[in-house]
């Protein structure tokens, strides 16, 4: 595999204040990538085609649609065969893309391949621990059993991410684990269990994707379940309940700790509302949660410990 097969995608609908990092960090690679596009969705700011110009970038701009609209625009205005979506805060490792390709070079019948990263704060300064890449089946994510690798440190063959349907604006701000489900029913991943993406962690962006996430992962999942119902297939079908379980009872202890933040803050109205995702979605989960917050034990069921990552 050749590195100048890889096409580089950053959607942003901002002021472009940390892109000449991100883009800096991209011609460092070691493994030179074929071509870098940046999306505008529909960004008020007017300097951005500027700043693509300037940074001797492709750059297309549309009508503000959203992100998951914004990946899908660049995936078919990309020609490379390969393609790695990069947020227009963050950063790469330089040995990112001849890493994965090494590692997809040695699994040629892997449709992708995804790292480990690092958190840093706005001015790029690394904090906490970061999070790995453990190899896993395909199987063991669609289970939940292993957690999902981030849509950022993936490196896509371009006709799988074509053949899924590509990202679903309507599972939103959910939809790049939906993706990533949808992509293991095509093939395996190859992995790479090194810190090779920086995540910038700052006031303007969201890493927390509170009730709208849970909301849109449980639709994004319980449809998967249905999909696979219909076609007959039981065992991707059990795999997929398995993970819907597993993703209930993690979401069903975040939601409460929201919920306790909520209330100490007088936001009423969000009560109500986590309280009723809690009944209608996860009851017995969420009593379970009650209860090990009170009494330090499950209460409700005994369920495997969740390996989720809602960022």
């Amino acid at each position: 595999m050749d590195s100048r097969s890889v096409s580089v995608i950053i959607p942003t609908n901002r002021d472009g204040r940390y892109l000449r990092e991100t883009v800096a960090s991209v011609r460092a690679q070691t493994a030179p990538v074929g071509e870098i596009l940046l999306v505008d969705d529909g960004s008020p700011a007017p300097g951005l085609a500027a700043i693509a110009a300037e940074l001797d970038v492709s750059y297309v701009r549309q009508d503000s649609a959203g992100l998951s609209v914004a990946r899908n625009t660049g995936v078919a205005a990309v020609r490379g065969d390969w393609i790695a979506f990069l947020d227009d805060d963050d950063v790469w490792h330089p040995e990112r893309i001849q890493n994965q390709v090494d590692a997809l070079t040695a699994a040629p019948e892997a449709i992708g391949a995804y790292t480990g990263g690092w958190y840093m704060d706005a001015n790029g300064a690394p904090f906490g621990a970061g999070w790995p890449a453990p190899a896993a089946s395909a199987r063991d994510m669609l289970s939940g059993a292993v957690t999902f690798p981030r849509i950022t440190t993936l490196l896509i063959q371009r006709n799988s991410y074509l053949a899924a349907g590509g990202c679903r604006s309507e599972m939103e701000p959910a939809e790049d684990n939906e993706l990533i489900l949808r992509l293991l029913q095509r093939g395996e991943f190859a992995a790479v269990d090194r810190p090779l993406v920086g995540y910038r962690r700052h006031s303007a962006n969201v890493t927390n994707r509170g009730l709208p996430g849970r909301k849109a992962a449980v639709r994004g999942l319980r449809g998967q379940v249905r999909r696979a119902r219909r076609r007959g297939d039981r065992e991707l079908a059990s795999l997929l309940r398995r993970n819907l379980r597993r993703y209930r009872h993690h979401a069903a202890d975040e939601n409460l700790g929201e919920l306790a933040a909520a209330a100490k803050t007088g936001r009423g109205r969000y009560v109500v509302a986590l309280s009723w995702w809690a009944i209608r979605s996860a009851p017995l989960d969420s009593a379970d949660a009650v209860a090990r917050r009170v009494f330090g034990h499950r209460a409700a069921r005994m369920t495997d410990e969740p390996l989720h990552d809602i960022r």
